[in-house]
């Protein structure tokens, strides 16, 4: 049997009639009303009728409305008003709004694009940039506590982000409120899965850094589908966020740049001072996601860091040294074979480009040769042609002496040549010894 819920019906504060229950959480509900007068639906939060009496509860609520209605943003829900009901029941009224909680939309759909966890990053952080200049930290950011707001004139998504929830924020510098913020030592407020270390273990304050891990959780949550550190129990949540490796979304979910790798690192770094100063300047690192990667790729190359010892110098080359991973191994064996196959190509191409060239060279010797075979008959002929003249004259001179025809002819050259008279005193002189002596007789 369903027992009547009796605040149904019932009106608030003279203006607010109660119509029905919309959401429930750990320390109140939420209803959906209607202004008596105005016709216009607001949300109110009551906290739930077993905690009304802790002082404990009341304050943390009675924060809750002070610390909202303390942020000028509109990324922050709106608060109305806020007091005590009839039955004793403190109520917070806040702005009704259409739509649903980011922790809904990755259950319906999954992780989600970039650019469009992009957006509800940029959107949240204008909210705790607000709420950080008024001296408040958020302290419980996840993904049920950003809502998505349906806004025809919002995003180009259609919604506008509103940021919900400021039960245990922290107030700073509020005089006024001073001391509603502390909690007791070794209780732990907040969703640990996005909690950050120093919140998880008070190793230090809470301060805006710590809203700067949360979101940077919550963005890769949206991106990646799933927690950071997962753990069946809160203290194997602690255990993981404070000590173990810090996952890489691009490992888990290839289509992410390593922009938003980095991205990440900063934004849950465990050391506080590594991460985003100001939750504006990680909101404007990631919408310029790109161009502040390359920026930092180039810091890190001139940035000197100093080193004290042997110790350090081995810490920091432990925390340089890549880590391995299958992913990592894939890659590296498929460069390995594309090295090896570029290494097979240019040694065929080598092998190619040599016998190409010893047969370029045998075919100019060949080339070489039948011109100067080609240059020694020309020199022969035109020597042949030179001296063709005198070989046909001693042709026709052996002809001639070879026939009857031809001795006459050289009879008759013989007469025809002129033949010398003897001097007379040449005979005169030869003459005594001419003659034969009486011996010779």
């Amino acid at each position: 049997m369903t027992v009547a819920n009796p605040l149904f019906g019932t009106v608030v504060a003279e203006r607010y009639q109660v119509m029905e229950r919309i959401g429930s959480g750990g320390m109140g509900a939420v209803y959906l009303c209607r202004h008596v007068s105005l016709g216009q639906k607001v949300a109110i939060k009551f906290i739930h009728p077993e905690l009304s009496t802790s002082e404990e509860v009341r304050r943390r609520f009675d924060t809750e409305a002070k610390a909202a209605a303390a942020i000028k943003s509109r990324h922050a829900v709106s608060v109305i008003d806020h007091g005590v009901a009839d039955n004793g029941q403190p109520f917070i009224v806040m702005e009704y709004l259409e739509g649903q909680s980011l922790e809904q939309a990755l259950r319906e759909r999954g992780r989600l694009p970039l650019d469009e966890v992009i957006e509800i990053v940029v959107q949240v952080a204008r909210a705790l940039e607000q709420a950080h200049a008024a001296g408040i930290v958020h302290r419980d950011l996840k993904p049920d506590n950003i809502f998505l707001a349906r806004d025809a004139e919002g995003s180009r998504f259609g919604f506008i982000v509103k940021v919900l929830d400021f039960g245990i924020a922290k107030v700073v510098h509020d005089d006024k409120v001073g001391g509603v913020g502390t909690t007791k030592t070794g209780m732990v407020l907040g969703t640990p899965l996005f909690m950050s270390p120093e919140a998880l273990t008070a190793s230090a304050p809470v301060s805006p850094a710590s809203d700067i891990w949360s979101l940077g959780a919550c963005a890769f949550a949206a991106a990646c589908g799933r927690v950071p550190f997962e753990g069946e129990a809160i203290g194997d949540v602690v255990l993981k966020v404070c000590a173990a490796p810090m996952p890489v979304p691009s490992e888990l979910v290839p289509e992410l740049p390593r922009s938003f790798d980095g991205w990440f690192a900063k934004a849950c770094a465990r050391d506080m001072r590594q991460r985003f100063r100001r939750v504006g300047e990680m909101a404007d690192a990631l919408r310029r996601l790109d161009e502040w990667w390359r920026a930092q790729q180039e810091r890190s190359l001139y940035e000197i860091r100093p080193i004290g010892s042997m110790v350090d110098i081995q810490e920091a080359l432990a925390l340089d040294a890549p880590r391995t991973s299958s992913r990592g191994l894939v890659l590296g064996g498929m460069l390995a074979g594309i090295a090896l196959t570029i290494g097979a190509l240019g040694y065929y191409v080598l092998q190619r480009t040599r016998a190409a060239d010893e047969t370029a060279r045998a075919a100019a010797a060949r080339e070489s040769a039948l011109i100067e075979a080609d240059n020694a008959r020309k020199l022969h002929d035109a020597e042949r042609q030179f001296r063709s003249p005198e070989i046909a004259a001693d042709a026709r001179l052996s002809v001639d002496a070879g026939s009857p025809d031809g001795v006459r002819g050289k009879r008759r050259r013989r007469q025809a040549t002129p033949v010398e008279s003897p001097d007379p005193r040449k005979v005169q002189a030869v003459e005594p010894s001419a003659r034969p002596g009486p011996s010779a007789l």
